[in-house]
């Protein structure tokens, strides 16, 4: 079995739910953003005894940069030849698309989000299908906020499902982030 695989399986045995948010690169300024935004959420997940995570297919040597520029202080998972996406998807919880990249051997995770609880039951899962209207997969992610909203709801049972349309992020926080960091 895969490493990435492992740790995935090992962070989902040891917690009540994981909040996993998968990204293309240091390089994509949406990103950046979008791991800032479940930055803000890592006290609340980990209050509930969640583990955030995020996964990339980008190599190891890029998480420091990642790191420094979103203070994230969940769990990483590095995914370069994209076995833990593939996986995931054989088992129904999630499809995340991969795109050819270069610097990418085995192809470039787009951005996703899956929370599962410790029996391994989705709680919500969402992906990207890269197009020309999202910017190849860069924008229009849905809020990692509302997204944490409806789960606490379902782990509380005031939910019994999730809302159906999310808020999404903008290009103009994507180009913020680029340009301000």
């Amino acid at each position: 079995m895969a490493k990435s695989v492992q740790q995935f399986d090992s962070l989902v045995a040891e917690s009540e739910f994981v909040f996993a948010v998968f990204y293309r690169g240091h390089w994509c300024p949406f990103c950046i953003s979008w791991i800032k935004d479940l930055q803000r959420l890592v006290p609340e997940i980990q209050q509930k005894r969640g583990t955030a995570v995020i996964v990339t297919a980008e190599e190891e040597k890029f998480l420091t940069d990642v790191l420094a520029k979103t203070k994230f202080s969940g769990k990483t998972i590095t995914d370069p030849d994209t076995s833990l996406v593939k996986e995931l998807k054989s088992r129904n919880l999630v499809s995340v698309a991969i795109t050819d990249r270069g610097g990418y051997p085995h192809g470039m995770i787009q951005p996703a989000v899956l929370v599962v609880n410790k029996e391994g039951k989705v709680i919500y899962q969402w992906a990207i299908q890269p197009s020309m209207m999202n910017l190849g997969g860069a924008k229009d992610r849905v809020s990692l906020q509302e997204v944490w909203e409806d789960v606490q709801g379902i782990l509380t049972g005031d939910k019994t499902s999730m809302r159906t349309h999310f808020s999404r992020q903008s290009l103009s926080a994507g180009l913020k982030q680029k340009m301000f960091g």
